[in-house]
C-alpha cells in the first residue's frame, strides 16, 4: 500500500481535500498519510481534519502526525509540498517594503520582487527536501504545489535528480468557468493550453470539430461576463487567447493596468492588497477550523479539482490520464527556451509523468511571457551562485516594476528586502546572496532588520479604520439552489422575496421557515469579521455552488440623511434599502472590502437592508459599510 507525505500539512484546508481526494479511491482506503508541519498546532488541527475525512468516506488509512521531515518522508511514495516560508510575516514585508517606493501589488506571490523573494525563502528548504528524498525515499515523486510554480520548480530541477511536478488548479478550474460563460458542458469540449504557471493560454477550445473561441469573442461583450474577469478579457481582446490564471494575478504581471493609477486600477477592478486581506481571512477561518476538527460535526467531503490524486492513482494503479504540470522545457514548447519551466498536457500512467510536446505557441504570447522567462533564469542563478546582481536585474525586468521604479529605486528596494529577510545562516530565511563578486553595486545605505510585529500591527490598525464603518451584526439565510447547475442570476426569485415584496416597509419576518437546497432554512444570527468587514458565506452556510443566500439588518439613524454605501461580495449582489433596489451588480468575484459604492438616504428612525447573494463557484461572502452620523 501506497505512503503519500504531505509537507507543510499546516496548511489545513489544502490538507484536507488533497486527503479527500486520495481517499476517494477505493484502491486507497488502507493507505498510510504522513502529515508534516513545523508548527504542533496547525499540524494537529490539520490531522484531525483529515481523521474526520476518512471517517465520512469510510476509509481507515494508516494518519501520521510529526514535526520531523525525515520521519515524513522515509518510505514514501509520493510527497506534496504545500510549504509557505515566512506566514503572513514575510508576505506582508514583501508588500510592505515595496510600498514604500510607490510598488502595489494584488497577490504577490508568481513574480515580481514579492514572487522573486518568496522563491528565495524557499530554496533552502526545497533543496533540503530534495536532498532527503534522495536518501530516503530516491523512487518517489515530488508533487510540488507551492508557489512561485515556476522558481520552485527551477530550485529542484537545478539542484536534485528527484522526478517532480508542478501542479496548480488554474488550468482545469479557469476553463470550467469559460464553458460556463458559453453553456458548454466541459467534459464535451476539447481544448489545448501551453505557456508557463499562471500565464498558460488555450490555444485550441473545439467542439465537434468547430471553434468555440468567437462565442467567447461575443459573450465578453455582455457586461455580466466581463465584469466577472475584466483583465483577462482585455488581454484576450489584444492577444487573440484567453489566459489561465485570475484576473488578480495578471493585473501585476504586466504594465498595463496597477502604473496606469487609480481611475484604470478602479475600471478594471484590481484588487490592491489581495492576497493580504485573504491571508487575514485564512487566520480566520483557521481558528473556526480548529474547532470543527474537535467536534462531532461530520465532514462533507468533495473532489476537489487537484491533480494530485489523479497522479497518484495513475501511477499506482495504472489507470492512464492526462494532467497539466509544469516541468523543465526541454522543447515542449519550440519557442520558449529549452531551460524554462512550462506548463503543458502530461500523460500519467504506471511509467510515470511524460509531458506533451506542443511545437511554438504565438509569438504575443511569448512576448508576454519571456520577461518572467529570463526572471525565472535569473532567480536561480542568484540562489545557486550567491549573485546579488541577479537579484536587482530579475527586479529591473519584472514589467510591473519597470514601469514603476527607477533603476536607483529598484536596488535600493531590493537591498532593503533583502535586510529585511535577512540570510538562514544569521537567522534569517534567505540563501547567501554574496558568494560571487560583480561589477554590479549596491544601493550603498544600511538597514535595519524589520520586526515583522510592527508591520503586522500597523497593517491591523489600517484595516481596522478601513473596516469601521461595516456593519457587524447580520441575520442571514440559505442557500437557496439555483434555477438549474450551471445557472444563477439576482433576478433568479426566490421565496424570501416574495415575502419581502408584501412588506411595503422592507421588514423581513426573521420567524419565518423555508425550505432550502437539502434542509429547512432558517435565518441565523451572525457577526461580520472586525477586519474587513466580511461575512463568510462559506463558513457560516457551507460551500455552495449555484447557490443564493441572504443578508438582513437594521440601522437606526437619528436624523434624515444621505449616506455613500460601500459594499463587497463574492460573487454578484443586490441590495434594498427600505423595500427599494438601490445596489446590483451581477458580478463574478473574489471578496474586496470597497468593491461597490452607491448613494443611498437613510430616513428617521430604523432602516431595513437586505442583501442578496448568489454564487456560482468556490467560496462566496459579502460585507456592507455605512458611514456612522456625526453631529
Amino acid at each position: 500500500m501506497i505512503k503519500v507525505a504531505m509537507i507543510g500539512a499546516g496548511s489545513v484546508v489544502f490538507s484536507k481535500n488533497l486527503t479527500g481526494d486520495i481517499l476517494s479511491f477505493p484502491e486507497f482506503h488502507n493507505a498510510t498519510l504522513s502529515y508534516m508541519d513545523v508548527d504542533a498546532d496547525r499540524l494537529e488541527v490539520g490531522a484531525n481534519l483529515c481523521r474526520k475525512v476518512a471517517k465520512a468516506l469510510g476509509a481507515s488509512p494508516t494518519i501520521e502526525a510529526t514535526l520531523d521531515r525525515r520521519q515524513a518522508l522515509a518510505g514514501a511514495d509520493f510527497v506534496i509540498n504545500m510549504v509557505q516560508i515566512g506566514g503572513f510575516d514575510s508576505t506582508l514585508v514583501d508588500f510592505e517594503i515595496p510600498r514604500k517606493y510607490g510598488l502595489n501589488f494584488t497577490i504577490a506571490d508568481t513574480t515580481g520582487p514579492g514572487g522573486l523573494f518568496r522563491a528565495l525563502r524557499t530554496f533552502p528548504m526545497l533543496t533540503a527536501l530534495c536532498k532527503d528524498m534522495e536518501e530516503l525515499c530516491p523512487r518517489a515523486i515530488l508533487l510540488n504545489y507551492s508557489n512561485p510554480m515556476s522558481m520552485n520548480m527551477q530550485t529542484v530541477a537545478r539542484t536534485s535528480c528527484i522526478p517532480a511536478v508542478g501542479l496548480c488548479h488554474s488550468v482545469q478550474g479557469t476553463f470550467d468557468q469559460l464553458m460556463g460563460y458559453i453553456g458548454e458542458d466541459p467534459a464535451n469540449v476539447a481544448f489545448v493550453c501551453a505557456g508557463i504557471n499562471h500565464m498558460a493560454f488555450y490555444l485550441r477550445i473545439e467542439k465537434d470539430g468547430v471553434d468555440l473561441y468567437p462565442r467567447l469573442f461575443e459573450a465578453m461583450n455582455r457586461p455580466d461576463v466581463y465584469n466577472t474577469n475584466p483583465v483577462r478579457f482585455e488581454l484576450m481582446k489584444r492577444l487573440g487567447y484567453f489566459v489561465t490564471e485570475s484576473s488578480e494575478h495578471n493585473a501585476e504581471y504586466s504594465p498595463f493596468f496597477i502604473p496606469r493609477g487609480p481611475s484604470v486600477i478602479a475600471k478594471y477592478n484590481v484588487p490592491i492588497d489581495e492576497y493580504l486581506r485573504r491571508c487575514d481571512n485564512i487566520v480566520d477561518e483557521f481558528e473556526r477550523m480548529k474547532q470543527f476538527g474537535k467536534s462531532d460535526e461530520p465532514m462533507e467531503v468533495r473532489r476537489s479539482h487537484e491533480y494530485g490524486s489523479t497522479i497518484i492513482h495513475s501511477i499506482a494503479a495504472g489507470r492512464p490520464s492526462v494532467i497539466y504540470g509544469n516541468f523543465v522545457n526541454e522543447g515542449a514548447i519550440e519557442n520558449l527556451p529549452k531551460s524554462a519551466i512550462v506548463e503543458v498536457a502530461t500523460v500519467v500512467d504506471r511509467a510515470g509523468l511524460r509531458p506533451t510536446t506542443v511545437g511554438e505557441i504565438p509569438p504575443q504570447l511569448v512576448a508576454y511571457m519571456q520577461p518572467h522567462v529570463s526572471q525565472q533564469e535569473l532567480f536561480i542563478r542568484a540562489a545557486l551562485e550567491g549573485r546579488r546582481d541577479h537579484i536587482y536585474q530579475a527586479a529591473m525586468f519584472d514589467p510591473l516594476t519597470a514601469a514603476t521604479l527607477s533603476l536607483d529605486q529598484i536596488v535600493e528596494m531590493c537591498d532593503e528586502l533583502i535586510a529585511a529577510h535577512g540570510y538562514v545562516d544569521e537567522g534569517g530565511c534567505l540563501p547567501r546572496l554574496d558568494r560571487t563578486a560583480t561589477r554590479v553595486p549596491a544601493c550603498g545605505k544600511q538597514f535595519d532588520k524589520i520586526d515583522p510585529r510592527d508591520l503586522r500591527a500597523s497593517w491591523n490598525a489600517a484595516q481596522a479604520k478601513a473596516a469601521a464603518d461595516f456593519i457587524e451584526s447580520w441575520h442571514i439565510i440559505g442557500p437557496f439552489r439555483g434555477a438549474k447547475e450551471g445557472e444563477i442570476s439576482l433576478d433568479q426569485p426566490t421565496p424570501v422575496e416574495q415575502d419581502f415584496h408584501h412588506r411595503v416597509d422592507g421588514s423581513i419576518n426573521l420567524k419565518t421557515i423555508y425550505n432550502g437546497c437539502e434542509r429547512p432554512l432558517t435565518w441565523e444570527r451572525v457577526s461580520a469579521s472586525r477586519k474587513n468587514g466580511i461575512v463568510n458565506l462559506t463558513a457560516e452556510l457551507g460551500p455552495h455552488e449555484w447557490a443564493i443566500a441572504y443578508g438582513y439588518t437594521e440601522i437606526e439613524s437619528v436624523n434624515p440623511r444621505t449616506a455613500i454605501l460601500k459594499c463587497g461580495s463574492d460573487d454578484g449582489i443586490r441590495i434594498w434599502l427600505n423595500g427599494e433596489i438601490v445596489h446590483s451588480n451581477e458580478a463574478r468575484r473574489s471578496y474586496k472590502a470597497h468593491s461597490d459604492s452607491a448613494t443611498i438616504n437613510l430616513k428617521a428612525g430604523i432602516n431595513r437592508l437586505l442583501v442578496k447573494i448568489d454564487n456560482a463557484c468556490y467560496g462566496w461572502a459579502f460585507g456592507v459599510a455605512v458611514p456612522r452620523e456625526s453631529f
